[in-house]
């Protein structure tokens, strides 16, 4: 073969050679960024509709370079594990419910103090992250993970198959409850606490177990509860506290412009989001059971609510003798939350 022959043989295979090199990156660059997101129950629950919609918001916003999937139903882990699968990166960010944590979250315990005067999920959430900006101890509860939207629930009703409409109608029962305050509250209406995930709450009813559950009327209905339960107490409670969280080094290994992206989503506006979220599942599980036959909503009379009111108050002057022994600011945590629940309620309630 002549030399140049030769040279424009090579030539052309170079050519070729750029091309598939060039076509072959083009394709991986194209190909989406996958991350796993573990959620703990009901995919057809109002919470698993707005993590769909939040997960949907941002793909749409990063043009597809997301690609965020939906494991729901514990299917990657107990609820109980959920934190350290998160930090691990066993799974990539999901749902971690507070209550499942006995000890671990102590100053996000004032989110869930029972008889707040929380009126809705939406200023829950509001006064939880601005709980989390303003006092460093509270962010120190969230070390080695990326926060994207803290949140609460409204406050739960008691599901139940006895009559709750006094105080005196807890002692007794079995109640499924998240742990802290939610089990203090029971405790001291002489109840006993059960800590449960939610998918084992209907078999537990079924089987007499459990005599009765708190939980929000959206997990109610996405856990079909409403089905082997006929009573449900009603009043301002206490309010289940959530996180949405990632793992840092995930979170550190993506592009600026898409971390940017999900942080424009989480945050304030995050719980802004999710806050309402509840609220729209909430309102679309008290109408459900509204129409039920052989169902009873039991809002507490006023001198009832006073009544559990100051049984509970214990449970706050406890919380906070027990955040100030261990060094932290619990009368500037519960002052400040005292507070942020009045300015949001104006904002969201006028």
């Amino acid at each position: 073969m002549k030399k140049n022959q030769y040279l424009r043989l090579l030539g052309s295979l170079f050519l070729v050679l750029a091309i598939l090199i060039s076509t072959s990156m083009t394709v991986y660059a194209q190909q989406p960024i996958k991350l796993r997101c573990y959620y703990h129950t009901s995919p057809v629950g109002g919470q698993a509709l707005f993590y769909h919609e939040w997960i949907k918001r941002v793909e749409e916003a990063t043009k597809g370079r997301l690609d965020i999937v939906f494991y729901p139903g514990a299917s990657l882990g107990p609820p109980m594990e959920a934190y350290k699968m998160i930090e691990s990166g066993a799974v990539d960010m999901g749902c971690v419910i507070v209550g499942f944590f006995p000890g671990r979250f102590p100053l996000t315990d004032v989110v869930q103090l029972p008889f707040l005067g929380l009126p809705s999920a939406v200023v829950g959430s509001r006064v939880y992250w601005d709980l989390y900006e303003k006092f460093p101890e509270f962010r120190k509860e969230y070390q080695n993970v990326k926060v994207l939207i803290l949140y609460s629930d409204a406050p739960t009703p008691i599901g139940s198959n006895k009559a709750i409409r006094a105080a005196e109608d807890v002692k007794g029962l079995k109640i499924r409850a998240l742990s802290g305050s939610p089990n203090e509250m029971l405790k001291a209406l002489g109840g006993s606490p059960v800590l449960m995930p939610p998918g084992e709450i209907y078999t537990s009813m079924e089987r007499n177990v459990i005599d009765g559950w708190m939980i929000s009327w959206e997990a109610c209905m996405g856990n079909r509860l409403q089905e082997v339960t006929k009573y449900f107490t009603t009043a301002n409670m206490y309010q289940p506290a959530l996180t949405f969280l990632m793992n840092e080094s995930v979170w550190r290994k993506l592009p600026p412009d898409i971390q940017k992206i999900i942080d424009q989503h989480s945050g304030a506006a995050g719980a802004e989001f999710f806050g309402k979220g509840f609220d729209r599942a909430n309102k679309e599980g008290i109408e459900m059971v509204q129409k039920m036959k052989g169902k009873e909503i039991i809002p507490l009379k006023p001198e009832q609510v006073k009544k559990w009111t100051e049984i509970c108050k214990p449970i706050w002057n406890k919380w906070t003798a027990d955040m100030e022994a261990k060094g932290l600011p619990g009368k500037a945590v519960l002052s400040e939350t005292q507070k942020l629940v009045v300015k949001y309620t104006k904002q969201y309630h006028p």
